[in-house]
């Protein structure tokens, strides 16, 4: 029962009133620069992919420098639901709300009442007086307004929010300085939460060691505290924001956890595929499997051939199971069959599309800030090509940052694509630059006859 949340069920009217309000509120604090810049939740323009990009750059630029990189993942309970409304009220005049719109809110948030409806039935009223109404349109934002001054208490460390999502991290050479930064940022963190009334979950709290080290250190060797001096849990692995994280950034453990998940629902599937057609079977596996490969591609994409194996095969049965051709039908007999990329192209697909929006919309300042031009001091032929500064790494895995990465690959596409406007041009473009032309074939037509023929006969 404790994990039972409320939902406000409210009318159509009062969800498009709640809808405008939404809008000009969220269009004031944008204007004015208000929401922290590391609260990536409920905002347009970010997401957990651009929350998981910076943590994860910041990581492997730590690794490139030698560094260790410690985090501490903290959960809060019913973070939605503890919110007080005397201290949200109290918060609202900081952001610059007049007298009648904060009447408005006093409004809104009191005087609410709760009943549980079972069986036809329904219980007595409850005064509810904590907690943004879940199910609106205006909750997640009034409960990002709350805790938008918890980033501001962390000096020594870095932050990283996606609403109540909280992670705290640093970056140094060596473990107490790690160990000194974040205990003391942790500390004023928990007398924030403290006199703002929301309770640590001590039980989905842990502290992770991200190293790349030929002689590692071992994690248990940072002692983190709560105030009331017991130990934080040390995890091997975390899943942060749907993301399986290990200490040294391979991503083989989600990697796993996904290759299982869909291996499980396309077994399932295959008892009923007689039941489909073509067409009903290529929807399923679009809508409902395909979107476990695609979350969180461009973030993994850089982790070794040996672990992305697993990803290509799974890819691969997924199209034999639309097609219903043989085991030994050449991958990309099944991909033109079905106008899909192969998978690595797949993800540097998703890549590009990012870094385009990164470049051209107003996503996160905290990626933008590593796309700066190139600025030469000559004059050079191609100077009026668009060009980004690529910063110089001193390791292989520094290039699997987003500060790198991100201006490499741009860089490295052809001025055609690159000096596209338009997001529909762009993506056309980069479907078509990479069309994948495979030479797994070597010219021997004759073996893949039988194949051809079969598809030919496909309707």
């Amino acid at each position: 029962m404790s994990n039972y949340r409320p939902i406000s069920i409210i009318n159509s009217i009062v969800k498009v009133y709640e809808k405008i309000i939404f809008n000009q509120l969220s269009e004031y604090l944008t204007l004015n620069n208000i929401l922290s810049p590391f609260q990536s939740g409920f905002r347009k323009h970010f997401s957990t992919t651009s929350a998981l990009l910076k943590f994860t750059n910041d990581i492997f630029s730590g690794f490139d420098n030698n560094m260790l990189t410690g985090a501490l993942f903290i959960d809060l309970t019913k973070a939605f639901d503890m919110v007080d409304h005397y201290l949200l009220l109290d918060k609202l005049p900081s952001i610059g709300l007049d007298r009648s719109s904060l009447l408005w809110f006093k409004s809104y948030l009191h005087h609410r009442q709760q009943c549980v409806l079972f069986n036809g039935s329904y219980s007595n009223f409850l005064s509810v007086d904590k907690g943004v109404p879940q199910g609106s349109a205006l909750g997640p934002l009034l409960f990002s307004i709350f805790i938008n001054d918890l980033p501001t208490k962390c000096i020594y460390s870095n932050i990283q929010l996606y609403a109540d999502d909280t992670v705290i991290y640093s970056s140094k050479s060596n473990i107490v300085d790690i160990q000194h930064s974040i205990q003391h940022d942790f500390n004023s963190v928990q007398l924030w939460l403290q006199s703002n009334k929301l309770l640590l979950n001590k039980s989905k709290s842990y502290f992770m060691l991200f190293q790349k080290r030929l002689r590692p250190v071992a994690a248990s060797e940072i002692h983190l505290t709560y105030l009331d001096m017991s130990l934080i849990s040390v995890a091997e692995k975390f899943k942060y924001l749907g993301l399986w994280l290990d200490s040294s950034l391979s991503f083989s453990a989600h990697i796993q956890s996904i290759v299982h998940k869909i291996s499980y629902r396309l077994k399932l599937l295959y008892l009923s595929i007689n039941c489909f057609s073509l067409s009903v079977r290529k929807k399923i596996i679009s809508q409902l499997i395909i979107p476990s490969l695609d979350y969180g591609d461009i973030i993994y994409q850089n982790t070794t051939l040996t672990n992305l194996r697993p990803l290509n095969v799974i890819y691969n049965s997924l199209c034999r199971f639309i097609l219903r051709c043989p085991f030994r039908t050449h991958h990309c007999l099944m991909f033109q069959q079905l106008s899909w990329l192969p998978l690595s192209s797949r993800r540097q697909f998703h890549w590009l599309l990012f870094i385009f929006k990164c470049i051209n919309l107003s996503y996160p300042d905290y990626l933008k800030q590593y796309l700066t031009p190139f600025q030469s001091s000559y004059n050079l032929r191609h100077a009026d090509q668009i060009f980004f500064a690529v910063p110089r790494v001193k390791k292989q895995i520094g290039k699997y940052s987003f500060n790198y990465k991100a201006p490499s690959d741009w860089n490295n596409l052809p001025l055609s694509i690159r000096s596209l406007t338009s997001f529909f041009a762009f993506k056309n473009a980069c479907l078509v630059h990479l069309q994948h032309s495979c030479n797994c074939f070597r010219f021997n037509l004759i073996s893949f006859l039988p194949f051809i023929y079969y598809f030919i006969s496909l309707p």
